[in-house]
């Protein structure tokens, strides 16, 4: 690992690890660093909107369409940084173990909807979290009861059905009785394109176990079984569309 690259994690408080070397111009494009999200990606959009600029133009593009059709869609969440990722982790962490949680308890209320730092597919910049505008509502806005017939969005659930495909975005974690992992999001959109050989990168370099050796609260009460059954259930866990 150069000098540089190993500041870098220090100054995130990560454990020192050996980033394994690939040769050709996917190294450049997929490295463990931004499959992990510590590795800055140039991002287009701005606020709650900002993606890898192929993926920016089509949910634009997509965006457009909805708005054609009488239906706005407002951005909640887009790429996420693993410094982001690891703080939520933590604040949940610590948030269910004062309520009386053990430590396997907590990680696993966590897992139901957030990810394990380093894991998460906001890394990439290529999957988003949405709304349907103009629609106000109290509390949370991402509960799937929200996109559920008679919710405030399920004008959009119906739209993002017929339509998201046509755009190459698809819905990350389906209803589908047999799946497992996190719990159904009818909110969380992938742009496939490129979010498939990002996963196809990340399980081909075996992103997973440097993110497990990270220095973040909580993860001693991760044992080797559950590590393998979250890669299982959770990172592939997800809509057939978006496999490898």
């Amino acid at each position: 690992m150069h000098r540089r690259d190993y500041l870098k994690l220090q100054s995130l408080g990560l454990a020192a690890v050996v980033i394994p070397q690939f040769d050709g111009d996917l190294t450049r494009r997929f490295s463990v660093e931004r499959l992990m999200g510590i590795e800055s990606t140039k991002l287009f959009g701005q606020e709650n909107t900002q993606l890898s600029r192929r993926a920016y133009k089509a949910f634009n593009r997509m965006k457009m369409a909805a708005w054609n059709d009488g239906i706005l869609i407002k951005t909640v969440s887009s790429y996420r940084s693993y410094r982001d990722q690891k703080r939520i982790f933590e604040r949940k962490f610590n948030a269910f173990t004062k309520e009386g949680d053990t430590g396997q308890q907590a990680i696993e209320r966590i897992i139901e909807y957030s990810t394990i730092p380093g894991t998460s597919r906001h890394h990439w910049a290529t999957d988003i979290d949405i709304i349907q505008a103009a629609k106000p509502i109290e509390g949370d806005s991402l509960l799937a009861e929200h996109f559920a017939p008679q919710g405030a969005f399920f004008e959009l659930k119906e739209w993002v059905d017929a339509n998201a495909s046509d755009f190459d975005f698809y819905l990350v974690y389906t209803n589908n009785p047999n799946r497992k992992g996190f719990k159904y999001e009818p909110w969380h959109l992938s742009y496939a394109p490129e979010s498939v050989p990002l996963l196809k990168n990340y399980l081909k370099k075996e992103v997973i176990k440097l993110a497990y050796t990270q220095q973040v609260e909580g993860f001693s009460f991760l044992t080797p079984e559950r590590i393998e059954r979250y890669l299982d259930e959770h990172v592939l866990g997800i809509n057939e569309a978006l496999l490898p």
